[in-house]
């Protein structure tokens, strides 16, 4: 079986010295900083719903598959968590409040019922959502540095690697246990670029969150021919045993 790469890290360690007194701020600024921050929070925070419904329509059928929701599903819930209390920093927020917006929020997967049918079209979805993510952070250094401490920096650029590496894992679950399927991967990709293309259409899904300026067609585009380019890789021992730590 192979193993998922993981990386450790804390928000908590990282945001540690930092208090809301520092990053003071005129009202409009808190609130363009609430307005960029919330949907990036929701997004992450809608990783619990997806897996729970993957559970509840029994798709997570191998073992690898298991074991690569098992260390995302961790991993977002550091990301959620870290958005919290950036949020809490940077854009006047408070842990509780912002729990129960989270939690008040409904979800529905009707938008991604096609590729809610089995575990191998799961993959692909997930390995290319990450890919975009990953990029879209990518494109949001310049907002985090005007935050006011190169500790934002060092937050996304570790998201960063973490959407990078949940991407590669993805790949290597395609790889390993539908290498006979291959082919089939550039339709599903066709089909998922045409994305969500407003706020108000995201039904809490954690994927096809595509909306915003950021996911232009270019860049979809870009994250498709990743991804095609990763699955047709042969699959290495590193990768089996976790060890692959320089995503594409």
């Amino acid at each position: 079986m192979i193993t998922p790469v993981r990386r450790n890290w804390s928000p908590q360690e990282l945001f540690k010295a930092l208090t809301p007194v520092m990053f003071t701020a005129e009202p409009s600024v808190v609130r363009a900083r609430w307005n960029k921050l919330w949907p990036e929070l929701y997004t992450e925070y809608d990783a619990r719903h997806l897996k729970k419904e993957l559970s509840i329509r029994n798709l997570i059928a191998s073992e690898e598959a298991a074991a690569f929701f098992d260390a995302w599903a961790a991993d977002e819930e550091r990301h959620t968590e870290g958005f919290i209390q950036i949020m809490e920093l940077v854009a006047d927020g408070s842990e509780k409040d912002l729990w129960g917006r989270l939690d008040a929020r409904s979800h529905n997967f009707n938008a991604i019922n096609e590729y809610l049918k089995e575990e191998f079209s799961v993959m692909v979805m997930i390995a290319f959502d990450e890919m975009c993510t990953c990029h879209a952070y990518a494109a949001d250094k310049g907002f985090y540095a005007g935050l006011g401490s190169n500790r934002f920096v060092r937050w996304l650029k570790e998201v960063i690697a973490d959407e990078a590496v949940h991407s590669m894992n993805a790949v290597n679950v395609i790889r390993a246990r539908y290498s006979d399927r291959i082919h089939e991967v550039g339709a599903i990709l066709d089909g998922l670029t045409s994305g969500v293309a407003d706020e108000s259409d995201y039904g809490g899904t954690f994927v096809l969150d595509y909306f915003g300026e950021k996911y232009t067609k270019e860049m979809l585009a870009n994250c498709r021919g990743t991804i095609l380019r990763n699955v047709a890789k042969p699959l290495t021992t590193a990768a089996r045993d976790g060890r692959n730590h320089r995503p594409s």
